[in-house]
């Protein structure tokens, strides 16, 4: 009985460390997929983070002009037509300033059609995928 035991342990010498070589081998493609998976909702939430810089970022405009209806065109972004309020178009262009600062080669214009709408669009370059993003909001700002 002995010398069977014998023959049956030399055979399976080295199984042990074929088993847990197997067992590396699936913890380490596992763990480069929880990494990858990992990377993408960090690029995910950078984009979705970055949109909403530029909503609050078009939303404060907006609602300045809304609150100041009477000087929409202080409001226009690169400046057109005329201004009556020096403050409103400061505050214009500090805002443009800031969305430069704010967003990744972020821009902004902000324009008032002939039907008293104001149109705000920002841009910027998203930092994880680098392709060029665009928001647009419009509203009314008739008095």
């Amino acid at each position: 009985m002995k010398l069977q035991t014998l023959r049956t342990a030399r055979r399976d010498k080295g199984f042990g460390l074929i088993e847990a070589m197997i067992a590396l081998v699936i913890l380490a493609v596992g763990l480069l997929g929880m990494t990858r998976l990992q990377a993408r909702a960090v690029a995910g939430t950078t984009e979705s983070q970055q949109r909403m810089v530029a909503q609050q970022f078009a939303d404060e405009l907006l609602l300045r002009a809304l609150i100041d209806a009477a000087n929409s065109g202080c409001y226009t972004l690169p400046a057109a037509g005329t201004c009556g309020n020096i403050a409103a178009r400061a505050a214009t262009n500090a805002w443009g300033t800031a969305v430069g600062a704010g967003l990744p080669s972020g821009a902004a214009t902000a324009v008032v059609d002939a039907n008293l709408r104001l149109q705000v669009t920002v841009n910027w370059t998203g930092r994880e995928s680098g392709a060029t993003r665009s928001l647009v909001v419009t509203t009314d700002v008739r008095s």
